[in-house]
């Protein structure tokens, strides 16, 4: 499908805010795939310019969408202590990461799920909040004594150290309101942390693999970014001293499983491949290439 042919590109939203940040022109845009994987009137776009990977519409997108959503339906499990154990790898990586920043500060997740992260660092934090939309989550946490709040709107904390979302920012139709605001409540020099799917994941970019494009593409994510449009993001929600950094969550194993099976779960089935040594030497490699798919931004009010 030509530019020509994409309707309504003009009155697209998201298609507008990466075109105020200088991302996108109209002549780049480009159909790159027909669907998403759970509704066939939602196409995906791309800027051949930029790489930046876009929803066609998000008008099925509403606010209020996160509270029809009961139980542990999104982690597919029974219990949260399942959920979290699904997550345990991810969330361990990231407390890693984190808790230099964490310790003796007062730290607010944003969109915190199952809170396995919280679990992970609560008892480092001077004060740990969170927000998450979805009420069953969110009252398992409040019920754990967890302060969970439902919404940006319902956060009464302010003077905050640090705030993280971990793969929240694509899911947003408006993302510089939310970073705007949430910067608001961090106290000068505080530090956001943000991670989220990369547009040039290898298995997209590089390996043009049709069963893992099939499967990827959500109406739930709104934007996937590169390095650069990760960057003018924040900085156009006034963060300073923006920092991007590629990281690989999914092994070779798993690439190697989509390759043969075209199928999710290669690191699970297939994991008596992986070596620590052979898992670093590939993360290394594909970040040198801007191919991980991961992002992490790290920015300063």
């Amino acid at each position: 499908m030509s530019t020509d042919e994409i309707c309504g590109l003009e009155e697209n939203q998201l298609y507008r805010f990466l075109r105020s940040l200088g991302v996108c022109a109209a002549d780049s845009v480009e159909e790159f795939y027909p669907r998403v994987r759970d509704r066939a009137d939602v196409a995906v776009l791309r800027c051949r310019r930029s790489g930046v990977i876009f929803l066609s519409r998000t008008d099925h997108l509403a606010p209020s969408r996160h509270l029809a959503t009961e139980g542990l339906n999104y982690w597919n499990t029974k219990t949260r202590e399942e959920a979290v154990l699904s997550c345990l790898a991810d969330d361990r990586r990231r407390a890693s990461f984190l808790m230099p920043w964490v310790a003796n500060k007062r730290w607010l997740d944003f969109g915190t799920g199952v809170g396995g992260l919280l679990d992970l660092l609560v008892d480092h934090a001077a004060a740990a909040y969170a927000v998450e939309p979805q009420p069953g989550p969110r009252r398992m946490l409040q019920d754990a004594g967890y302060q969970v709040f439902a919404g940006l709107e319902d956060v009464t904390v302010e003077a905050l150290d640090v705030v993280t979302m971990f793969h929240v920012l694509e899911h947003l139709v408006d993302p510089v309101g939310v970073l705007k605001a949430l910067r608001v409540r961090l106290v000068p020099g505080g530090r956001i942390v943000v991670e989220l799917p990369h547009a040039r994941d290898f298995l997209v970019t590089f390996l043009d693999n049709e069963a893992f494009k099939a499967f990827t593409f959500w109406s739930e994510h709104t934007v996937l970014h590169t390095r650069e449009s990760l960057r003018l993001t924040m900085e156009a929600a006034g963060f300073t001293h923006v920092v991007v950094e590629g990281v690989q969550r999914y092994p070779i194993s798993n690439h190697l499983h989509w390759l043969a099976k075209g199928k999710p779960g290669g690191h699970q089935c297939w994991g008596m491949l992986d070596t620590p040594e052979m898992n670093m030497a590939y993360a290394q490699m594909l970040n040198r290439l801007d191919f991980t798919d991961t992002l992490i931004a790290i920015g300063e009010k």
